[in-house]
């Protein structure tokens, strides 16, 4: 539904939870899609929001709550009654009942447990973080055996498949679970029903181990083309899958965490989050860069005698810095994404600083003549002129570099890259911008 249209059905929604007309209200949300409902839902004061879970019916409520942002699902289930909350959970599937008990405390977590019907395929995924493949996957999957006919196997399947989370991939497990192979569901449905499953089944499968990264899995399964990635323990035993919604998930969370890192935003912010919340996820980088300000500024300061023997100086030292650090940006933004995507690791550093230095070599040639010659007709100064082409051509070198090197390095120290851009590569190409500007100058004076 189009945002304009939403504003005016949660208008209407809010007219009735005023006037305590809960079946009016009921009926506004019943007739919106869970992605609707949950847009709705989450902006509402969290005595309206139990009022209408107290009434909605919990396969509903399960539907909206799988849709709701993780932090805002978190807080309304933890205002739910544990009994409340375990009948939702009953009925969602058992990665997303995980994902929402996972972000409860520890007295919640276990008072919900014992109300739920079927906590134990619940349970085994709370061991493991959420950012981890055995916190992502399901384990609400068919498995097969190697020595059963294809029938055998339609068989399990019609008795299983509404029950499973993942039916057009078919697993095979041995008699210790180890995983042998998978079909495809048009493989097995095409086949003669005679045909046994080890003969039809495709033995180079492509797993992950509990732990994996979320980051990882998600690469994984881009780099196959799979809707689903099979999950074994530490011993190759199969555990659960993973299915391609919930990789997609994660590669959007990925890449909103990078894009706030690169602008020095630290965990996710939405655009009416309380203020606090907001002004401590931002405060800390904005000290940091004001920090790396103030080393580029003790750099003007040093030539101060300089730009007051040629004022025009000060005129073009944003020109300078501000292009480098353009520059710097374009280049982690390359790495970033590069080292997000697997492309980039610690072994290409030479082979990414050589490509980038060439690039910056031209551009910043291309850049600064341009600008000089833009410069002389202005000032009718060929030293200024000069000492702008030089400092750019120098600057564009250097931001290549640091844009290279530090998001490589924090790889290395294992700091998420994206906080390269935010204050460490612009803070370079500031002070350095001014250093070779200002200096250049002081030569040609």
């Amino acid at each position: 539904m189009k945002p304009e249209a939403l504003d005016e059905v949660l208008a209407e929604l809010r007219i009735s939870l005023e006037r305590d007309d809960l079946n009016k209200a009921i009926a506004i949300i019943e007739a919106l899609s869970p992605a609707d409902q949950a847009d709705l839902v989450e902006v509402l004061d969290s005595p309206d929001q139990l009022a209408l879970f107290a009434h909605l019916d919990p396969a509903d409520s399960a539907d909206m709550l799988e849709e709701m942002e993780n932090q805002e699902a978190a807080a309304l289930a933890e205002l739910l009654s544990s009994a409340q909350l375990a009948d939702i959970l009953d009925e969602m599937e058992d990665d997303e009942a995980a994902d929402i008990l996972g972000d409860l405390p520890a007295e919640k977590v276990s008072a919900t447990l014992r109300e739920m019907e079927e906590p134990k395929d619940v349970i085994p995924l709370l061991r493991y973080p959420d950012d981890t493949a055995g916190g992502l996957m399901t384990r609400a999957v068919i498995t097969l055996r190697p020595g059963w006919t294809a029938n055998d196997a339609l068989t399990e399947l019609r008795r299983v498949g509404p029950r499973s989370d993942s039916t057009y991939y078919l697993f095979v497990i041995d008699e210790q679970e180890k995983l042998l192979g998978v079909i495809g569901l048009r493989e097995l449905v095409t086949a003669p029903v005679e045909t046994r499953i080890a003969d039809l089944m495709w033995t180079d499968v492509v797993s992950v181990i509990v732990t994996t990264d979320q980051e990882e899995c998600a690469l994984v399964l881009s780099k196959y083309g799979y809707l689903a990635l099979p999950v074994v323990d530490e011993i190759g035993r199969f555990v659960g899958v993973i299915t391609a919604d919930d990789l997609i998930e994660v590669a959007e969370d990925e890449a909103t965490e990078d894009m706030y890192l690169m602008v020095g935003i630290t965990g996710e912010e939405r655009a009416f989050d309380p203020a606090r919340q907001s002004i401590l996820k931002r405060l800390p980088w904005l000290a940091i860069n004001i920090v790396t300000l103030f080393i580029a500024i003790s750099v003007v300061d040093a030539f101060e005698a300089v730009i007051a023997g040629m004022v025009a100086l000060a005129v073009f030292l944003p020109v300078v810095s501000g292009e480098g650090g353009n520059a710097g940006s374009q280049t982690a933004t390359v790495i970033v994404r590069g080292i997000a995507l697997g492309e980039v690791g610690p072994r290409d550093v030479m082979r990414s600083l050589t490509r980038e230095l060439r690039i910056a070599l031209v551009n910043g040639v291309v850049i600064g003549l341009g600008t000089g010659l833009v410069v002389y007709i202005w000032k009718g100064d060929w030293r200024i002129a000069v000492a702008v082409l030089l400092a750019m051509i120098l600057n564009f070198l250097m931001a290549a570099a640091t844009g290279v090197l530090i998001p490589l390095g924090l790889q290395k120290m294992k700091v998420d890259p994206a906080l390269a851009s935010a204050a460490f590569v612009t803070g370079f190409t500031d002070t350095f911008g001014f250093l070779f500007f200002l200096g250049i100058a002081s030569l040609l004076m």
